[in-house]
């Protein structure tokens, strides 16, 4: 296509056991893959092109995991738009999206997940995901945390997996990116986290717009 068509980046982090959570990550980015082919033709806005392409995924999960006979299946999801004038960001689950402006690398995304509720009771555990892809849809409709912005040169978008952000903060992020092109910051921020844990999936995107 042209120069003019949307981009869209996307990561999956998928739950419920390895090889169930590798399946439904697998799927789920194969349906955005299919749905950005059609982007010309849908004459969809960011916000709609990101909520009808989560409801599509999650469609697909619910089947893969009914026709497998499996009690639970899903994966976690941190995409994000861009168009000529606009940037949509949408996530479900911990997966999180960052910006970097004006120097402040702040969260744009929202996490999905009970931690708020339980810290408030003084319950200390790994936070249980309450929005995903996969949610079966007998139980609740899916609320993709979606936001839009205007595009600005020189921003920086940051797309992670959990496995990022459990083992480094906001802060570590931050230097690796500023001091480095976004090819290089990846594998920096990924070597950072295989020295210091490394025991979960680690997924990272770097955006750096011109």
């Amino acid at each position: 296509g042209s120069t003019d068509d949307p981009i869209v980046f996307a990561l999956f982090d998928g739950m419920g056991g390895e090889c169930k959570g590798e399946e439904a990550s697998c799927l789920a980015s194969e349906v955005f893959a299919e749905e950005v082919k059609k982007l010309e033709e849908l004459a969809l806005s960011g916000k709609e092109f990101m909520y009808e392409t989560c409801e599509k995924a999650n469609t697909a999960v619910n089947e893969l995991r009914i026709e497998k006979q499996l009690t639970s299946m899903g994966t976690t999801v941190a995409a994000i738009y861009f168009s000529q004038d606009e940037v949509v960001a949408c996530n479900m689950g911990d997966s999180k999206i960052f910006r970097i402006r004006d120097k402040k690398m702040i969260q744009i995304s929202e996490d999905h997940t009970d931690e708020k509720i339980m810290s408030a009771m003084g319950i200390k555990k790994k936070p249980v995901l309450l929005q995903y892809i996969g949610v079966p849809d007998t139980e609740m409709a899916i609320e993709p945390y979606i936001s839009k912005g205007d595009i600005q040169s020189e921003d920086v978008y940051v797309l992670c997996s959990d496995g990022v952000t459990d083992v480094l903060d906001i802060n570590e992020m931050y230097e690796i990116i500023c001091s480095n092109s976004a090819d290089e910051a990846v594998r920096q921020i990924l070597a950072e986290v295989n020295k210091k844990d490394g025991t979960d999936n680690s997924t990272v995107i770097v955006i750096k717009m011109v």
